[in-house]
């Protein structure tokens, strides 16, 4: 586990659940002022992680008063219930196309084991957050942590309908969830797996750059200061992407193949090449999700 400080009032933990590839690839993100929240607890596994970087920080889980979730993905969100347990006072705020979800996630943890397989178990079961602990969160939404800290909520679907960012105006700090894609090493990538829409994608990455953030945090890892280039780069990208595996999509082209083709055009995919064994393998089964979303969108635009 290792904690970064982005700004006095913000930290990120490298959650570290202990699956092997996975280290510097999920964060939680920690406001630590006049009220606390943790946006993203991450999957079941990672909570002993997540407590134990809370006793580092000098903070007890019972002052927490909020866990926000960009969205309800296991390895975002999974673990919400089971950190309520010893946070008394904290609330789970969450999209409102997410609370039945989150109520009883007996769907989620099904659709989770379904799709991914070892790597569900792996993360842990989800537990059930109590009806009376769950908030909808609202467009627009303002979370006052003092301090003159006050977190918007900025609705983006696109990787997910239930999406949603959160943005620190008086620090310029946008926490972007996936909106913006994934960054590995410092080399972004998309993250588009289906059902995917295009268009719900493009217009809440055009909103994260109207906020003119001087901070980009992204859940898969990190912050950077250049935060407005980031998001102009993931646009496009994500124009440049759709083009790349539509066109190789109609022409019955397989993923693995799709893959080569995007490797060989986008010269950011270059980082594959220096993971180990374990994050290559998170990395390509990761890509190969986000060629069918792009694929099936694709394919069903014309």
């Amino acid at each position: 586990m290792e904690i970064h400080t982005i700004s006095p009032t913000l930290k990120l933990v490298d959650l570290r659940p202990p699956i092997s590839g996975y280290e510097r690839f999920i964060g939680a993100y920690i406001f630590v002022g006049e009220k606390k929240a943790i946006i993203d607890p991450g999957p079941t596994s990672a909570i002993p992680n997540l407590l134990a970087a809370l006793a580092e920080l000098g903070m007890s889980p019972a002052e927490i008063d909020w866990i926000i979730l960009t969205h309800i993905h296991i390895d975002h969100a999974g673990g919400a219930g089971t950190a309520l347990r010893d946070m008394p006072r904290a609330k789970v705020l969450t999209h409102s196309q997410a609370l039945r979800h989150v109520a009883d996630p007996t769907k989620l943890w099904e659709a989770s084991l379904k799709t991914l397989g070892d790597l569900a178990l792996q993360y842990g079961r989800i537990e059930p957050v109590p009806e009376d602990r769950i908030a909808a969160a609202a467009d627009l939404m303002a979370i006052d942590l003092g301090g003159g800290h006050v977190l918007e909520v900025h609705l983006t679907p696109g990787h997910a309908a239930h999406h949603l960012s959160l943005f620190d105006r008086k620090d310029g700090i946008l926490i972007a969830g996936e909106a913006a894609g994934v960054c590995v090493n410092g080399a972004v990538r998309m993250a588009t797996p289906p059902p995917f829409r295009l268009d719900e994608t493009l217009s809440s990455i055009d909103r994260l750059i109207s906020l003119e953030p001087k901070t980009l945090c992204y859940g898969h890892f990190g912050c950077y200061s250049n935060a407005v280039e980031r998001l102009r780069l993931a646009r496009a990208k994500l124009l440049a992407w759709h083009e790349i595996i539509g066109s190789a999509a109609r022409e019955g082209k397989t993923p693995e193949e799709i893959l080569g083709l995007l490797r060989h055009k986008d010269r950011d995919l270059d980082y594959l090449d220096a993971l180990s064994r374990d994050e290559y393998r998170r990395e390509h089964d990761l890509l190969i999700n986000s060629i069918n979303g792009l694929g099936q969108s694709a394919r069903e635009n014309g």
